[in-house]
């Protein structure tokens, strides 16, 4: 799923509704663009996040 699209929207949304978010930082991807790498439009988008819509957890950390 792309980052700055799906993945934001989604976290967000969820956020809104009320849902506890867990976000894999490092299980989310996107494409370069013109202006900015993709590890640097996700670093971004993984601490934006983190800053009151999600938990940012790396996959080692996730448990069921």
């Amino acid at each position: 799923m792309q980052t700055e699209m799906c993945v934001d929207s989604a976290c967000r949304g969820a956020a809104a509704l009320g849902y506890r978010v867990v976000l894999v930082a490092d299980g989310h991807t996107t494409w370069d663009t013109p202006v900015i790498d993709a590890e640097r439009i996700i670093a971004h988008h993984n601490r934006l996040l983190a800053s009151g819509f999600a938990d940012v957890v790396a996959a080692d950390e996730v448990t069921f």
